[in-house]
């Protein structure tokens, strides 16, 4: 049996070492067995790219998975952003490839299959697969639009009006500190509270229909992104990890090597990292 634990327990890891080579401070990059990513929305301005690039150059893997939603197909026009950092983000998961891990592509609901060979170079060709843990867990690995609750299947839901919205919306609840918003008390903090509930009411999961992919495809557990969210726990017998995003969360989900997972939260500057033991096998009976 594993240990669940809560979603709000972060333990702080230490900060990240670094070689001196040729004058310059180079990151030690730590090694992991797999590491899941989703949710960059290239092509946008929400994109934390400084962030992930930042990441990807304190880490590598035998295996990294691109859980959906990299490039935003849906801002593809006059709406396009492009900066520097979106574009040293491709160029690292090209270097990554070219040092020998194996990059796989989930496509999500908004990525352009057109837009994503230009930028990497290569599309994806499976909607899911399965992922072994090095303990010989089975998880699924699934962007995560297949499992929206009816009101998220909604078409007016998927539109990029409504989108665009819900992402301006969870801008502004997350502008003003929560220290400040606590004390206040104000009408506006509480705006934004019902607000950003109403947006995470239309993103909800509906919970059997991921018990339903892991039965049909004999997995443990799911991993999956698409809602923004971080988090992990039990529906019923089935693992659920979602990896989150790099709009708002900036985490990404890790395997070492004797397959324990864990969820990692990366600040803007790299020098720290938050990180959760999810499904250690150390803690398995």
């Amino acid at each position: 049996m594993v240990e669940q634990r809560s979603n709000e327990e972060f333990a702080p890891a230490p900060a990240p070492s670094y070689l001196a080579r040729s004058g310059s401070r180079i990151p030690v990059r730590s090694g992991c067995r797999s590491i899941w990513l989703s949710d960059f929305h290239l092509g946008t301005h929400g994109c934390k790219a400084a962030a992930l690039l930042d990441f990807l150059q304190h880490h590598e893997a035998e295996t990294l998975y691109l859980v959906g939603d990299i490039v935003d197909g849906w801002k593809a026009g006059p709406s396009w952003y492009w900066s520097s950092a979106q574009k040293r983000v491709v160029e690292e998961i090209a270097a990554w490839r070219r040092r020998g891990t194996r990059v796989e592509v989930i496509p999500g609901n908004h990525d352009d299959l057109s837009l994503l060979e230009a930028l990497f170079g290569f599309a994806p060709t499976l909607d899911e697969l399965i992922h072994r843990t090095a303990e010989g867990r089975r998880m699924l690995v699934i962007h995560g639009h297949q499992f929206d609750g009816a009101l998220a299947s909604a078409r007016m839901w998927k539109s990029d009006q409504t989108y665009s919205l819900a992402l301006r919306i969870n801008r502004w609840c997350s502008d003003e500190p929560a220290e400040r918003c606590d004390r206040q008390g104000s009408l506006s903090t509480y705006l934004k509270y019902r607000f950003k509930r109403a947006v995470e009411y239309f993103s909800y999961f509906d919970d059997r229909s991921v018990i339903e992919a892991a039965r049909r495809t004999r997995a443990d557990g799911v991993i999956c992104g698409h809602v923004h969210r971080a988090e992990q726990r039990l529906i019923g017998p089935i693992w659920y990890v979602n990896d989150g995003d790099w709009v708002h969360s900036r985490t990404a989900l890790t395997e070492d090597y004797r397959g324990g997972l864990r969820l990692l939260r990366w600040d803007q500057s790299g020098d720290r990292a938050h990180e959760r033991a999810m499904i250690d096998q150390a803690e398995a009976s």
